[in-house]
């Protein structure tokens, strides 16, 4: 056989066993996108998984045109507010599951880099247990997701993943079916989503008050560097609102949390310290038509989408009054902290 002809022949076959399916597994991760590396949207891939939301959520920020007046940021619980509520302003929702003190700063400092210019408000959850040295990060600190997005061709390499295809198909099923049936998905448009059930709320909260019980035999390790924490993140940002919240919580945990002495003393301790450094902190803990309705929540730490409109409509209208925030400053702490325990069935 002539040379050339051999080799023709062995480039086509070649491209045929090897290029095509190599081209084909791309396609199909580009065209779903799993991991927010692009801004195309269709019916395959209006359902996604978040299963790296550190990653997804800096990824889309290097992939859209980042323009917003203000940011959001805070645990999984403020993953389920939708940015769009917002009537006011153009709101990012930068909130990342198991958020820990230390990751705030990094995070909050790199998403205003890619603003281009400093937020008008950053509306920030701080939790109780954020001021708990007992529970350590487990996670990879914010560079290295912050590294990945930035590094040259990586939106182009992670298309030859097995792990993107992994998530890539995933993402194609549930799309296909229009349902996720675990506790969150998300939009193309980082909006968060869920029909997850609340059905075993009772089993859910023995659960809670074992692992509680067992918590409080130890006793609460306040993070002797919050303070500093906190008064760091305010100092970065001399020409932005802080506007500090708590997080929400159904009544029942809440108080049960409260009823522990020690527990108590550390939420008096970080009550104080957050008043200190931001003057006034919304505080969404309290008993009300809200954290008493147990359909409101689909777990002992969770709420549903719609909570999250009623705490942002409380946010943005701070001035008024509201049946489930109070504005807590230095005037009135004591008072609160007289007040915020009480006794519930």
């Amino acid at each position: 056989m002539d040379p050339k002809k051999w080799l023709v022949k062995l480039f086509a076959t070649s491209f045929i066993v090897i290029g095509l399916p190599v081209f084909g597994i791309m396609g199909f991760n580009y065209y779903i996108d799993p991991l927010w590396n692009y801004t195309h949207a269709n019916n395959f891939n209006d359902y996604q998984l978040g299963f790296d939301e550190r990653q997804l959520k800096t990824n889309y920020m290097n992939s859209h045109d980042f323009n917003y007046d203000s940011l959001l940021i805070g645990t999984s619980r403020i993953t389920y507010l939708d940015e769009r509520a917002f009537k006011k302003e153009n709101v990012y929702n930068y909130s990342l599951s198991g958020l820990h003190i230390k990751e705030y700063l990094p995070y909050m400092q790199y998403a205003e880099k890619k603003n281009g210019k400093p937020f008008k408000r950053i509306f920030m959850e701080l939790y109780f247990d954020s001021a708990n040295a007992g529970k350590p990060s487990t996670l990879n600190p914010p560079q290295t997701y912050i590294e990945t997005s930035e590094a040259p061709f990586y939106a182009i390499k992670s298309l030859f993943s097995a792990s993107t295809m992994h998530y890539a198909r995933f993402n194609y099923d549930i799309s296909k079916a229009n349902h996720y049936d675990g506790p969150r998905s998300y939009t193309r448009n980082n909006i968060a989503q869920t029909t997850y059930p609340n059905d075993d709320m009772d089993q859910k909260w023995q659960e809670f008050q074992n692992n509680f019980k067992a918590e409080a035999a130890k006793p609460f390790m306040y993070d002797a560097d919050y303070r500093k924490r906190l008064q760091a993140i305010k100092d970065a940002f001399p020409n932005t609102e802080l506007v500090v919240f708590t997080e929400l919580m159904p009544a029942k945990r809440l108080q049960t949390i409260l009823h522990n002495d020690n527990r108590y003393e550390a939420y008096s301790r970080w009550m104080n310290d957050m008043v200190d450094v931001f003057g006034t902190v919304y505080s969404f803990h309290s008993v009300n038509e809200v954290t008493t309705n147990e359909n409101n929540f689909f777990d002992w730490l969770h709420y549903y989408p719609n909570v999250g409109d009623l705490i942002i409509k409380s946010l943005e209208n701070r001035e008024e009054r509201s049946t489930i925030m109070q504005a807590i400053n230095e005037g009135n702490l004591d008072e609160y902290l007289k007040n915020v325990v009480v006794d519930i069935k």
